[in-house]
């Protein structure tokens, strides 16, 4: 009996993590919907990211999809991508919920209480076909080429052509500090200031700790991006770490050591998501984690 009581106090202290196959679902039902709904209006659709990579998180997986449009979007195109995305959501609600999120300017608010639920997030990016790789940059000026070059390396192509594979991005640590302060201040910093006060404390805490999560996990990455050489960024060392907890934690330690606790923080948070999203100093915990980042990344392009 005192074997089995060990026993149950270690399993209860283990992240709670989710069946990959709902994950596979949930890609499988989208892809399909897009194919067939959106596929006359769509030169390419890629899955990019952690997914593809095959290092989702099983705590709190998070789906992502670039889609390039043959031409600009209308309104007519993103109302059938709301429908599609619509009925991810009706389908799964039984057994587990689908929030779509636009981050980091639109987060989602359940249909229901997630309470104990397992959850599927899911961002889609959005990009514009071009003849050419100059007109195709051009048109997504928007969007920085550090970033596109992540999309590229990370890709698996769902439908259509694969117009990625022969375009150059050029990622410099110089282009990345040029964007650093707009990105930081624009996605993130001005958005988490605005956290505490959109939601109510007690009865909200689920959507404070994700969406103070969701900021802080970015500012992570975008951390590592930062920090790198032109040589590590040339090589895309960032893909290593982004799946690694203790090689991004020993980077971090290594030439921010400041944010070291910050990072620890958030990388815990996403371990355990789903025990710790409905606990009030939990959420405090990761906004202040989350905000300090931010404030730490700020003072760093500056120096």
């Amino acid at each position: 009996m005192f074997y089995y009581c060990v026993l149950l106090k270690l399993l209860a202290k283990l992240p709670n993590t989710m069946d990959k196959s709902k994950i596979e679902n949930v890609v499988e039902f989208i892809n399909t919907k897009l194919k067939a709904e959106l596929g006359a209006k769509l030169e390419s659709v890629y899955l990019v990211g952690s997914y593809p990579q095959g290092a989702i998180s099983l705590a709190r997986p998070d789906i992502n999809w670039l889609l390039i449009w043959k031409n600009f979007i209308s309104g007519e195109g993103l109302w059938q991508l709301g429908t599609i995305l619509t009925s991810a959501i009706s389908s799964f609600e039984n057994d587990f919920t689908v929030r779509p999120e636009f981050r980091p300017f639109k987060f989602s608010c359940p249909v229901n209480d997630t309470g104990s639920k397992d959850e599927v997030f899911v961002s889609i990016a959005f990009a514009f076909a071009a003849t050419t790789e100059e007109k195709f940059k051009k048109v997504n000026s928007s969007i920085p080429e550090y970033v596109l070059d992540g999309f590229k390396a990370s890709r698996k192509l769902v439908l259509g052509n694969d117009i990625l594979a022969n375009m150059n991005f050029v990622t410099t640590k110089q282009s990345i500090l040029n964007s650093a302060r707009d990105k930081i201040m624009s996605h993130h910093k001005i958005q988490l200031d605005r956290v505490p006060l959109t939601y109510h404390q007690e009865k909200q805490t689920s959507l404070i700790f994700n969406e103070a999560f969701s900021h802080g996990k970015n500012l992570l990455y975008f951390a590592v991006e930062i920090l790198m050489s032109d040589e590590e960024l040339a090589r895309k060392d960032y893909l290593k770490l982004y799946g690694e907890k203790g090689k991004l934690l020993s980077y971090i330690k290594a030439h921010l050591p400041e944010a070291e606790e910050s990072a620890i923080r958030i990388l815990e948070a996403r371990e355990h998501y789903p025990e710790w999203k409905n606990q009030g100093n939990r959420a405090k915990e990761i906004y202040l984690a989350s905000s300090k980042l931010a404030n730490i990344l700020l003072r760093e392009i500056t120096r």
